[in-house]
């Protein structure tokens, strides 16, 4: 099993679910976007960001807990070698690529980018794992 990581916005004006979350349109997706469950522990202590899978974020306000697991994992990935799986499927390498993937597509898809159309403010983009 793994996750399915998607880049979002709401759609204005659609009605909301019985939860009061509204309709959100997926825009991308990150080239690495279904890392294995096997890594979610590793992500939520990188992160510290104890995410719920399929719900939407404001990038907004969680893009500096991508960016704390990037730095965690880039200079201190011996620190989450404990939690690399024992059956081999996940690694501290195989989540730097996902939380750097992820970081590509905000970017790609955010304020200032030269890659794509979409210049989409960061307050009204959403991630879900």
């Amino acid at each position: 099993m793994s996750y399915d990581i998607r880049l979002a916005v709401a759609v204005a004006g659609a009605p909301v679910d019985e939860e009061g979350e509204p309709l959100y349109a997926v825009i991308d997706m990150p080239e690495y976007a279904s890392p294995t469950y096997n890594l979610g522990e590793m992500f939520r202590a990188c992160t510290g960001w104890d995410f719920k899978q399929g719900k939407f974020y404001k990038v907004s306000e969680v893009l500096h807990l991508i960016e704390k697991g990037i730095h965690e994992l880039r200079f201190n990935g011996r620190k989450y070698k404990k939690y690399e799986p024992d059956n081999g499927w996940g690694s501290v390498g195989g989540a730097l690529e996902a939380l750097e993937s992820m970081l590509e597509c905000i970017q790609k898809n955010g304020p200032g980018n030269q890659w794509s159309w979409n210049e989409i403010p960061l307050d009204c983009l959403y991630i879900a794992w």
